[in-house]
């Protein structure tokens, strides 16, 4: 997210938001928030603030999600769904708008995901259908309103690199990612800028019908996962590039979106064979929330075509006044990477989000953990403070959040698909995790260690 402290806060909110340096806010279409979150006490009050307040915001768009059961055909859906007058298509016949699709019928099938998106006005028949014995219809969750990860110095900037740069040892590496399809689904991106010139870059918008970047998350963080240097001399900015770089517009020229537009973006990157998605966007939670099934099939899903999901932990956190957000969603789900801010001292932001503590010797989420769980935790952290990257207009900006980390780990991803082009996606994170530089922190706050270059 960007870094002012307000926009940091304002970017997590139930839908998915982009997440730059600090995450920025992401709005909802009018009429169709929901309430906010309630309150409570202690460290439960503390987040829910954080959700509800200046520091995030939890709302729905009032359509419903449904998973399907695994391996269910669009086609079986769809008639399934025709008995009780419920009018599905499948997302390869209404194009990439997939929110104007919407107005057409009553919900689109992402068979390749395993996911429904339902419109208000057929949730009954929806609930009607997930009762029957053989349906294949699973479950049900509602469609959250996404934001960008909007954003707010021991390391300093040179010649040469960017402090992030260095500080994650990408210089020495002789990998740049050559050939790795890496996604970023985000705002779109500036593609005149200069620094990109003869770069071919594919892109598809999911939110109307080109995908230039007018409001500038999404430039930034194209330009730290797959950007090269600032100028013919000017020092590196970015990670991988070599990358072969797959724009998906998932979040409007506001900086909005929601978990459809986010399901259709990861549906394209997979049918391109992605093997890495950037997503700086994102809801705040509360502690009763839990992590989307949906999605955690969805990382599931994605995993076994050979892809990791790389998501911002969050940007509602302010660590000075005694708060600590949780995750956002989808960053929580146990099979996304969740990536935290570092300072250029190397210690967490103060707006960075954190996992759940250890209550009565039991941990919250995690890769492999059981479903359900009560909040993801932090796997890895890479620097978010003061990140210098490209910016729409064909120039150059510093922002801060969580939405600037996470390109920066999914770039070292596509470096060790390079590296490693038979890797399985679950080896691929084992490399990742295992790679990291210690730095002294707690694990709740910053996972591992931070993404390092070996």
């Amino acid at each position: 997210m960007s870094k002012a402290a307000a926009a940091k806060i304002a970017v997590a909110g139930a839908g998915v938001r982009p997440a730059a340096g600090h995450f920025s806010k992401v709005k909802v279409e009018a009429g169709k928030g929901r309430g906010a979150v309630a309150g409570g006490t202690g460290a439960g009050a503390a987040a829910s603030a954080a959700a509800s307040g200046a520091g995030g915001r939890r709302r729905f768009t009032g359509r419903i999600l449904v998973r399907l059961k695994q391996g269910v055909s669009s086609a079986v859906v769809e008639q399934k769904a025709k008995t009780r007058s419920l009018k599905l298509v499948s997302s390869r016949d209404i194009g990439s708008e997939v929110l104007k699709g919407l107005e057409k019928v009553d919900g689109v099938v992402f068979e390749r995901l395993g996911v429904v998106v339902v419109n208000e006005g057929a949730a009954e028949k929806v609930k009607r259908l997930l009762s029957l014995r053989d349906s294949p219809f699973v479950s049900s969750e509602p469609e959250r309103c996404l934001y960008k990860q909007a954003g707010a110095r021991a390391l300093k900037n040179s010649a040469a690199a960017t402090w992030g740069i260095q500080a994650i040892n990408v210089r020495n590496s002789a990998y740049s990612g050559k050939n790795v399809k890496m996604a970023v689904l985000d705002t779109g991106f500036d593609f005149t800028h200069p620094d990109f010139a003869g770069r071919v870059i594919h892109r598809k918008s999911f939110v109307g019908r080109q995908a230039r970047d007018r409001e500038g998350h999404g430039t930034f963080c194209v330009g730290i996962a797959g950007g090269g240097r600032k100028g013919k001399a000017g020092p590196r900015y970015g990670v991988a590039s070599g990358a072969r770089l797959y724009v998906g517009k998932i979040l409007d020229d506001a900086g909005e979106g929601s978990d459809a537009t986010a399901l259709a973006g990861i549906e394209w990157a997979l049918e391109k064979g992605c093997q890495v998605i950037s997503m700086s966007f994102g809801a705040a939670v509360t502690p009763r929330d839990g992590y989307s099934e949906i999605f955690e099939d969805v990382a599931r899903t994605a995993m076994a075509h050979n892809c990791l999901l790389i998501a911002a932990t969050g940007n509602e956190s302010d660590r000075e006044e005694g708060i600590v957000a949780l995750i956002n969603h989808p960053a929580n789900c146990p099979s996304v990477v969740a990536v935290a801010a570092l300072t250029e001292a190397l210690k967490v932001a103060n707006y960075s989000c954190a996992g759940m503590r250890k209550v009565s010797g039991k941990s919250s989420g995690g890769r492999g953990s059981r479903r359900g769980g009560v909040s993801g935790e932090v796997n890895i952290a890479a620097p978010g403070d003061n990140i210098l990257s490209a910016c729409i207009g064909g120039g150059h900006d510093e922002e801060s959040g969580t939405s600037m980390a996470t390109p920066f780990v999914a770039g070292v991803v596509a470096l060790l698909w390079e590296q490693s082009p038979k890797a399985s996606a679950g080896e691929i994170w084992d490399k990742l995790i295992r790679g990291v530089e210690p730095i002294g922190q707690p694990k709740a706050d910053v996972g591992a260690g931070l993404v390092y270059v070996r």
